[in-house]
């Protein structure tokens, strides 16, 4: 049998034959969330190094400083003629303070939150506080920042995000990237919302009170990083995933998932001996949650030129069919469709351009790249418990990490093989792709056309 083979045949008869992948999800999700600025994600950077350190691995570390954010108190009251009570709510990150002051007004509807949808009410939004949904829009599925930003542009005063899945959950994230957003924003759950709907139906004026109470300190953070050498010493591929998850929960599908995967083929890697075809680049990134921070500090701080191509995993685990995205590079979907029988099992290779992960800022470098995630069999969950206190550990089976865990070694290991990589995009190039898709408005919101 040829010697590579049988290698890879007994890398993969241990990731079947152990417990140890679910054991590293369960370790990252029991320090706590790994939130930015939070003691957890010292554990967890600690939790790391020592890991590596243990397995004959030199880690390394990036350190940046990065606009922090601690959550405070949150409330959140609606008051009619009929009507009076408080519901439970909490902000989203990255959110403002009230400073003490309550922030009042009516509370109105505003759907989906595309402008499409705003367009039809805006004379009724400035001053105002406004409820929109996570749920698809008219004008497809938008981003959370994209949804706050157009609140932000229409005047409201007050942006109110509500989940649109059952379950009394709150959903959090960032309303911007790297910098306080300009109105308050909070999260309530579907359950909230709709009843609040249902008392604007019936009542001429619904009141709104909500008062936030949020610290926004200079912090910094962290990236952990570790290589493992490949035939090709000086071609590089970059494989990344996020540590940090969201402060309410134990972020377990996003993203401790993940890191416990790439932790995982550190230690499969150093045991059997492994020497991949190229030089692999693992980085654990930190301070995703936040709009893509920390990721996009290190591509614009670090000398990438020798890097080839970037792999990022943003739940990889959750669920067990994998959808691999090529960031419109034409050449690159070709080569991922070439490989695909060799892969443990077909996964869903689409054109996709994933904006909202640490894949990204590689794409604006030219960097051919590919987003891989356990695709849910309901788009319209959109991020299903993601975002919220219910994305824990739990919801894991140890089959699903298994052959998570599988699918990425097998992923890796034939990926690093194509004899030629595509060849960096240009600026204009990589301007065309995000034009073809039409994604330069939505990226102007979000604060990541970099572009004149």
């Amino acid at each position: 049998m040829n010697k590579a083979l049988e290698l890879k045949e007994r890398i993969l008869g241990r990731i079947f034959s152990e417990d140890a992948i679910y054991e590293r999800i369960k370790d990252l999700c029991l320090m706590g969330s790994r939130f930015a600025g939070t003691e957890s994600e010292k554990e967890a950077q600690q939790y790391m190094l020592k890991f590596l350190k243990a397995q004959g691995i030199d880690a390394f570390t990036h350190e940046f400083e990065y606009q922090g954010w601690i959550r405070g108190e949150c409330s959140f009251d609606i008051e009619s003629s009929k009507f009076k009570k408080e519901f439970p709510a909490i902000s989203l990150v990255l959110a403002p303070s009230t400073h003490g002051e309550t922030v009042e007004g009516n509370i109105i509807d505003g759907k989906g939150g595309s402008e499409t949808e705003l367009n039809r009410i805006k004379d009724s939004i400035p001053g105002k506080i406004l409820m929109i949904n996570s749920g698809d829009t008219e004008e497809g599925w938008l981003h959370r920042r994209i949804k706050y930003a157009n609140a932000v542009d229409f005047g409201a005063k007050v942006f109110v995000f509500a989940n649109h899945n059952p379950g009394q959950l709150f959903p959090t994230g960032s309303v911007r990237s790297n910098r306080i957003g300009e109105i308050p924003a909070i999260g309530i759950s579907k359950e909230t919302y709709e009843l609040v709907k249902e008392i604007i139906t019936k009542e001429d004026h619904v009141n709104c009170k909500v008062k936030v109470s949020n610290e926004t300190p200079r912090l910094t953070s962290k990236h952990i990083i570790w290589e493992i050498p490949g035939e090709i010493k000086d071609e590089v591929i970059v494989i990344g995933g996020h540590y940090d998850g969201h402060d309410i929960g134990q972020g377990a599908v996003d993203n401790a998932a993940s890191i416990a995967a790439i932790l995982e083929l550190a230690r499969l890697y150093k045991k059997f001996n492994y020497v991949p075809k190229r030089t692999l680049r693992f980085i654990a990134f930190a301070v995703e949650e936040f709009g893509v921070v920390g990721s996009t500090i290190y591509a614009n701080d670090v000398d990438l030129s020798d890097v080839v191509a970037m792999i990022n995993l943003d739940g990889l685990v959750g669920h067990i069919p994998k959808h691999i995205t090529c960031s419109g590079i034409e050449d690159l979907f070709v080569e991922i469709n070439i490989l695909k029988n060799q892969l443990l099992y077909d996964p869903k290779i689409s054109k996709n351009i994933v904006t909202a992960s640490d894949n990204y800022p590689f794409f604006l470098k030219g960097i051919p790249n590919v987003c891989i995630f356990g695709e849910k069999p309901d788009p319209r969950v959109g991020r299903g418990y993601g975002h919220t206190s219910a994305d824990t550990f739990d919801k894991i089976t140890r089959l699903d990490a298994k052959l998570s865990l599988a699918f990425a070694f097998v992923f890796i290991d034939v990926f690093s093989r194509i004899e030629k990589f595509p060849k960096r995009l240009s600026e204009n190039e990589i301007i065309k792709i995000l034009r073809d898709t039409k994604l330069e408005d939505q990226l102007k919101l979000l604060e990541k056309w970099p572009f004149k």
